[in-house]
Order: structure tokens, then C-alpha cells, then sequence
């Protein structure tokens, strides 16, 4: 994609690089061959995590020079707080990034009525995604919960679980969503508050209109959610996170939060709404 982008650049006013490193690395071919500059390129969704040892350095360098030219007009990024961390760490004005919430199709409405999985164990939570999670604090949070909870990810591994926690490796893709449909509630515990993760899990199920535990502080708290409206938040504090979950499970409240978070994400959330947002600045 970036060789043909480089090749017929010139067919185009406005590249927006929904996958990031095809933006990134036209715009680093661009400056690597000192090409006149005919577009105005959008980053979108950029993500920016350190690197450990020779190799941090080296991707930090690239990353640097992907960003740091004229050649790249806006990244986007989805959170206030994180901006200001990327505007720190590569040295560029504020001014450079825009900051809108993501988006994704409606899922309840394109997807219908799933079974359930025939692996579910009852009545469930739900806590799904590999990327910035800290499932090692859930499961610790669960011990004395009375209910099932489903960790899915590819990537955690762990086999000391409490009898009442199921650790599934083998969901990918569009596997994913009957067990988001049939879910009694969803759990996102974010590890590095800030950085911008979870967004399309918090979003599909809000669609679904699933209660939904998130993180406070962290980028889907700041920027998609309030607490007892549409989520109900959690800390990283073990035993005030377990109390929360007891009272929300015993209490049996209904589904007043997910009808609420379903009705946000048709306002606000959907990959319309952010499209919208993002030609706000291409114009």
C-alpha cells in the first residue's frame, strides 16, 4: 500500500492512513527521497509504545523520522491525555495532533442474534484483548466473586485460575462476538492507564448494550464513558474493585447502564460519527 500511495501520490489531495505504518512509512520513502510534498496526509489511530534494549532505540529513531517531517500533517490519536504524551515524546506541537474518539460499525445490528458458545460456563463476565491489560489484577479482584468470569486472549497465559475463571486462547476475529452478546456484563482492567487501548472492545460492546466495567483513570474513562451513566468504573485497588463487582452481582440491577451505553454509542461512537469528526479537519 505505501509503495502504490508513493507511486500515484500525485492523484491525491488527502491520504488518511487507517493502518498507521502505511502512512508513517510513505511518509518516511517521501522525506527519504526528498519528494515535492503534494498531499495531506492524516495518521490515524496512532499508537506509540516503547521498546526495550538496541531494539527500542532503533524503533524510536524510525519512529522519529516518520513523524518528525512535513510530510505528515495530523495524527490522530484517541485521547486528550495521550496527546500530550506523544507531543512530548516526539517533540512536535500539539497543534499537529487531533484528538477524536474512535468508532466501529454496529455491531448488535450487523451481527443479530448469536448463539451462545457451547464452552460458556453460565451465566458469565466477560474480559477480552490482548493489548494493555492487566488480567493477573482481575483474576486477583475475582477471588470472592460470585460469578463466572471468561478471560479470552491469545497471548496471557496463566494456569493457577480460581474454579470460577475459564482462560481461552483460541478466539480470534469474529469468533469474538457471540461470546460479547451473550456476556452479562463485560470487564475492560486496563495495565498503563495511558495509553489508548480497549477502544473497539468498549465500543462493540456498548452496541451490544452490556454494562461495562472500565478503568478510571484511563483513556476510555476520560474520553467514552461516565461512570453510573453508561459504565461503572473500577480503580486498580483489589478489594474496593471486589466489593464493587459483589454489589453490582448481587444487587441484580438490570440493564439501565448498557440501554444507556447502546443509546451513547449510536450518538457518538459509531464509525459515521467518527468519519465526520475526521473530515472536520480535512476540510
Amino acid at each position: 500500500a505505501p509503495v502504490v500511495a508513493l507511486t500515484k501520490r500525485k492523484k491525491y489531495e488527502y491520504i488518511v492512513g487507517w493502518q498507521q505504518f502505511y502512512a508513517l512509512i510513505f511518509c518516511f520513502w517521501c522525506q527519504l527521497f526528498h519528494l515535492k510534498k503534494v498531499n495531506k496526509v492524516i495518521v490515524v489511530n496512532f499508537t506509540y509504545k516503547d521498546k526495550k534494549g538496541v531494539v527500542g532505540r532503533i524503533y524510536k529513531w524510525f519512529m522519529k523520522k516518520c513523524v518528525c517531517n512535513k510530510y505528515v500533517d495530523y495524527l490522530h490519536v484517541l485521547s486528550n491525555d495521550y496527546a500530550d504524551v506523544i507531543a512530548r515524546t516526539f517533540g512536535i506541537s500539539r497543534k499537529k495532533i487531533i484528538v477524536t474518539a474512535f468508532g466501529v460499525d454496529d455491531y448488535a445490528k450487523k451481527f443479530g442474534e448469536l448463539e451462545r458458545p457451547k464452552r460458556a460456563p453460565g451465566s458469565y463476565a466477560l474480559s477480552i484483548g490482548r493489548s494493555n491489560r492487566d488480567y493477573n489484577f482481575l483474576i486477583e479482584a475475582w477471588k470472592g466473586v460470585d460469578e463466572n468470569l471468561v478471560i479470552i486472549s491469545d497471548e496471557y497465559k496463566r494456569t493457577d485460575l480460581p474454579a470460577n475463571v475459564m482462560l481461552i486462547n483460541d478466539v480470534a476475529g469474529s469468533e469474538q462476538y457471540p461470546w460479547i452478546a451473550n456476556c452479562n456484563s463485560l470487564i475492560i482492567p486496563i495495565d498503563k492507564v495511558e495509553i489508548c487501548s480497549g477502544d473497539t472492545v468498549l465500543l462493540t460492546a456498548m452496541a451490544y448494550a452490556k454494562t461495562i466495567f472500565v478503568t478510571n483513570p484511563s483513556t476510555l474513562a476520560e474520553m467514552y464513558v461516565s461512570d453510573g451513566v453508561d459504565s461503572i468504573y473500577i480503580n486498580k485497588n483489589v478489594e474496593e474493585t471486589r466489593d464493587i463487582f459483589n454489589k453490582y452481582y448481587s444487587d441484580n440491577q438490570g440493564n439501565v447502564i448498557g440501554d444507556k451505553a447502546r443509546e451513547n454509542f449510536l450518538a457518538k461512537f459509531s464509525r459515521r460519527v467518527m468519519g465526520r469528526n475526521l473530515a472536520q479537519y480535512m476540510k
